[in-house]
């Protein structure tokens, strides 16, 4: 799905080359994407509406390292 003209998934992109997006599968359209062999999956590709999701940033804090292995570069 092309992000850039989406309401919600456009502000995950700057501007410029054609940003690309998930797309969400109804629940009641699940069953018939996993069987579905046709290449052309159009009739999925809705874009899901904006205002049944919540947007918002949300770093990942690092996690040191527990590894037992040693480095040649750790003092």
């Amino acid at each position: 799905m092309d992000a850039i003209d989406h309401a919600m998934m456009k502000e995950f992109h700057e501007p410029g080359n054609i940003k690309r997006s998930i797309i969400v599968i109804a629940q009641q359209h699940i069953e018939q994407w996993l069987s579905w062999k046709n290449i052309n999956i159009a009739p999925f590709i809705k874009g899901f509406p904006v205002d049944e999701f919540e947007c918002f940033y949300c770093p990942q804090q690092r996690q040191a390292k527990n590894s037992p292995q040693l480095s040649m570069f750790d003092e």
